[in-house]
């Protein structure tokens, strides 16, 4: 038996985006209804051996055996999976495969009752039971607050394409709200939304749901709003949390800073990241080399950030610290 690595729950990777003409036959998504399972307080964690993904418990216990070849983390009460190229399974926490995806090649997490999932180098939703967005963004993100983002590239060359795309939003009907206009642009919390366009000389500022702009657009980058905070860098390396009239609550003492999850924030200092308070106090050291927002009382810290493979944890060594600062699980290569 090889050695079990425990992954972040969310697994997202970058693709390389495929332009060419291609005849797109949408087909019948689901072979079978998904019931998602109601126990949605059981928290289970992504695992790994022998090149296979599964699901563990807090305390690295095997829950879900490691078999398939891609797995996500676990939402609504319900996880994709992939079991063959092409083929997605969702399985509820009892590991039991309760619907199938097929001629697809990513699922991610559900989010307000819809999930991305791509084919080829195009976007679209769906629900627990058929495609209900067809395939034809360019990228898209999950749904918040009634609201996705997605983009479409313009022009007539892969290379035009690949340098004019634009993001707007959609709603669950995959009408668009707001028009595509965005350089950039995050998700809506706490009614407003990061966005950066070229009208601003790709500064960021944060927007209503009718698009207009109710933070000014003078920030080198910004994130989500949580818990009434929100992450800006003012200038490189000069990061901190503006509240929602846009004064700078915190300063912007740190390297990069990172939206804010169940109470504490993660922040890179010279190069470390930690963790604060919504009081700006230093909670957890900055003394690791790369670390994830805490989920479920966990975070999870690296020796390297993750890379752009396959399998992009390979030959990262890594562990769970809790909000103390300690390890949880040991760190193992």
């Amino acid at each position: 038996m090889g050695k079990i690595i425990c992954l972040p729950v969310s697994i997202y990777r970058l693709h390389s985006i495929v332009f060419g003409i291609a005849l797109l036959v949408l087909i019948n998504i689901f072979t079978s209804t998904v019931t998602a399972n109601a126990n949605y307080g059981t928290a289970l964690y992504i695992i790994k051996q022998d090149g296979k993904y599964g699901y563990g418990d807090a305390d690295g216990h095997v829950v879900i055996p490691p078999v398939y070849l891609q797995a996500n983390r676990f939402s609504e009460g319900v996880a994709a999976v992939q079991i063959q190229k092409g083929f997605w399974g969702m399985i509820n926490t009892k590991g039991e495969i309760v619907g199938t995806l097929r001629n697809v090649d990513e699922v991610r997490e559900f989010s307000e009752g819809l999930a991305v999932v791509r084919r080829g180098a195009k976007y679209g939703y769906i629900d627990k039971k058929q495609l209900v967005v067809p395939f034809k963004f360019d990228a898209a993100d999950d749904f918040s607050e009634g609201l996705a983002v997605v983009a479409k590239r313009e022009g007539n060359t892969i290379l035009e394409k690949l340098h004019n795309i634009k993001y707007g939003y959609i709603d669950k009907d995959g009408t668009e709200v707001i028009d595509y206009q965005f350089r950039s642009a995050g998700k809506f919390k706490e009614g407003i939304a990061p966005v950066s366009s070229e009208a601003t000389g790709f500064r960021w500022g944060y927007i209503d749901k009718k698009g207009h702009y109710v933070i000014e657009a003078k920030y080198f980058t910004a994130r989500e709003f949580s818990d009434g905070l929100a992450p800006v860098t003012i200038a490189l390396g000069q990061s901190g949390f503006i509240d929602h009239q846009g004064s700078l609550v915190i300063p912007p003492l740190y390297s990069w800073t990172y939206s804010f999850s169940e109470g504490l924030a993660r922040v890179a200092v010279d190069g470390k990241y930690g963790f604060i308070d919504k009081n700006g106090n230093m909670v957890i050291k900055p003394m690791f080399n790369y670390a994830d927002d805490f989920s479920n009382g966990l975070a999870q810290i690296y020796d390297k950030s993750p890379g752009f493979s396959e399998d992009i944890y390979e030959d990262v060594s890594f562990g769970y610290i809790d909000k103390s600062g300690n390890v949880r699980w040991q760190i193992t290569k």
